[in-house]
């Protein structure tokens, strides 16, 4: 004769089973929330032992994983979902988690003991509980899915800020090249580990409408190296006046004003100067040279992108050291006239931008100057840890707003490097803008003529081995 108790159910059926004596008692929208904050606390509530460790075990296996991402820092791990097929595997991860959290959720509710009085007080529970999983992972998951999309668009080269074309090879006909001991920009550097990117701001903005404003020059040229044995940066800014510089493929460029680096693209692209690399690679190219360091990435941001990248973070803060006041400054939506107080300021988007822009009552070296102190304080902030939850409008920005170099992986070296950065001291920054007349000499144009063998000895200075000017024969001055 069967014992009264027994049941020949399954180990799970046995678990669901209608309560005993010992948990009956025990409040089902209770267990819920447990199972709410964490998968498999209301079973272990309701004295589900197995289940709990069923639905619990799971949820904990990603605690070491998240742990292992954030372990250079929240802006390193915002860093990471900049390749689409990272922010594929966490959109996965969250649907999944969400499914599993609706499991033992509604698992643990069901089959539990209620009263008639508290019967719909627990259904409210429960469903308010449920509207909150779903919401909460369905927003997740959207803008997952939007980053992935903005990742994809950059990762493609859709924005089209830079022209990649392959020239045609007949076009190199007749070109001359650099004779045997030149540096080259692909030459083998940085074996310390150092890592380079250029940074160009292109000069357009879409959004005001004006033709002369979409007209594809670089007017902000900025390069960035890391070196981790040293723990220093290095930001060099080229200005967009430089002309009549050797090529690093051969000859060199005309001493006038429509013929400054910032054309160079635009220049190849129509053939006044002929190339041997796409348009944009002859300006990431021939600014290695001219800097003498190998660019290991290169990034493209246009005006409107700059904007709102610096309002998703909620402004930056420079010390101005002079006040600018300048009434020919153009907004490029039909307002003339900026002013910005000296000392330390508080700068949204709009502002921000007039503060790396503005040249026409002050300089293009000061300029470049303060797009350098721009660049620090958007670090810093970004580097703040409630920086976090405006990474997904930073990420949108950047896919609308920002092309980048094929070779840029985010997951690994990029990511290394972003948080390294954070932990350079401030002493360890070197900020030059190659400026006359120390670098470039003036010419009876607008453009400046760049000095090469000042240039060549900065390079070894700010670089050292790292420099394509280490050991090679100091380049001679072509300036007039």
């Amino acid at each position: 004769m069967r014992s009264p108790g027994w049941v020949w159910y399954s180990p799970l059926a046995l678990e669901t089973n209608t309560p005993t004596a010992a948990n009956r008692g025990r409040s089902p929208s209770v267990a819920a929330l447990l199972s709410f904050l964490w998968p498999g606390l209301g079973q272990l509530y309701a004295g589900k032992r197995r289940l709990a460790a069923i639905f619990a075990i799971p949820a904990l296996l990603l605690l070491p994983i998240l742990a292992y991402q954030l372990r250079q820092g929240p802006l390193a791990f915002g860093t990471r979902f900049l390749d689409p097929t990272y922010c594929l595997y966490a959109l996965v991860i969250v649907v999944v988690l969400g499914v599993w959290r609706f499991a033992s959720v509604t698992q643990v509710f069901v089959g539990r003991a209620r009263s008639k009085n508290r019967r719909m007080l627990d259904r409210l529970v429960l469903a308010a509980l449920v509207a909150i999983i779903i919401l909460s992972h369905a927003y997740t998951g959207l803008l997952l899915a939007t980053t992935y999309n903005a990742d994809n668009r950059a990762a493609s080269q859709e924005n089209g800020l830079g022209d990649l074309a392959t020239p045609d090879p007949s076009s190199l006909a007749g070109v001359s090249f650099l004779p045997t001991g030149t540096p080259r920009p692909s030459s083998t550097a940085g074996a310390s580990g150092r890592v380079t990117m250029l940074f160009t701001g292109m000069d357009a903005a879409p959004s005001s409408g004006r033709k002369d404003r979409n007209d594809m020059h670089y007017d902000s040229i900025m390069v960035v190296s890391f070196d981790p044995k040293t723990n220093s940066i290095q930001m060099v800014s080229v200005p967009r006046e430089f002309a009549g510089e050797p090529f690093y493929f051969g000859g060199r460029d005309l001493l006038v004003e429509n013929h400054e680096i910032t054309y160079l693209p635009k220049n190849a692209k129509n053939g006044y100067v002929i190339s041997p690399d796409s348009p944009y690679l002859t300006l990431v190219n021939e600014v290695s040279y001219l800097v003498g360091i190998p660019i290991d990435y290169w990034a493209i941001m246009n005006l409107d992108g700059f904007v709102k990248m610096i309002n998703a973070v909620g402004g930056v803060d420079v010390n101005n050291p002079t006040v600018i006041n300048c009434g020919g400054f153009d907004w490029l939506d039909g307002h003339y006239g900026v002013y910005i107080g000296a000392g330390w300021q508080h700068l949204d988007g709009k502002y921000a931008m007039a503060y790396a822009r503005e040249r026409t009552c002050d300089s293009d070296y000061k300029r470049a100057a303060r797009q350098q102190q721009v660049m620090r304080a958007l670090l810093a902030k970004m580097s703040q840890p409630g920086m976090i939850f405006q990474l997904p409008g930073l990420i949108s920005t950047y896919g609308n707003s920002v092309q980048y170099s094929p070779n840029f992986k985010p997951t690994s070296d990029v990511a290394k490097y972003v948080a390294a950065a954070q932990n350079v001291p401030d002493g360890n920054f070197t900020n030059i803008v190659l400026a006359p007349p120390q670098f470039a000499n003036k010419t009876t144009n607008a453009s400046v003529c760049p000095i090469m063998p000042a240039l060549a000895a900065e390079s070894i200075s700010l670089f050292g081995q790292d420099s394509l000017w280490y050991g090679v024969p100091t380049p001679r001055n072509i300036c007039p």
